[in-house]
């Protein structure tokens, strides 16, 4: 009788729940990721208006000029605090999503070594029926070659 392990349909449930689980690490991975590049590029932003304000503060032909840089690098500075928050929040949920992922993961190999183990003791039970397969026969040999008259 072919091996058959009472639990599959659980153990291919959680392998789907464990290829589901990375691929919410992956997704959760890439909007860290995007969080981090948009946060770097406010700040970039941020270095631009301070170098453009200063110029304009050496020049101080334009008082108005001057403020509208000052006013946009405060909203720049808000940007950033605001990309810093979301890079924070994506990195909540990377750890959140990390933590999901290796929960099914233990899960899943929990399963799958008891699969193994299930499967070698089927297989050392089919070994040992074999074996006393083969002595028997290895018995009936014996007995038949007693029984020939002449024949040890």
């Amino acid at each position: 009788m072919p091996f058959r392990f009472r639990a599959q349909a659980a153990l291919d449930m959680r392998r789907k729940q464990d290829e589901e689980a990375q691929r919410a690490l992956g997704v959760a991975k890439h909007a860290t990721a995007a969080a981090e590049r948009a946060l770097r590029h406010e700040q970039q932003m941020l270095v631009e208006a301070q170098a453009r304000a200063r110029d304009e503060e050496a020049r101080a032909w334009d008082t108005a000029r001057v403020i509208w840089y000052r006013n946009w690098m405060k909203l720049q500075q808000q940007r950033i605090a605001a990309a810093a928050r979301r890079l924070d929040e994506r990195r909540a949920e990377e750890r959140a999503a990390a933590e999901r992922a290796m929960e099914t993961r233990r899960r899943l190999r929990s399963l799958e070594r008891l699969r193994e183990r299930s499967l070698k003791a089927y297989q050392t039970a089919e070994l040992r029926i074999e074996q006393k397969e083969f002595d028997v026969l290895g018995g009936l040999r014996f007995v038949a070659r007693q029984n020939v008259p002449g024949g040890v």
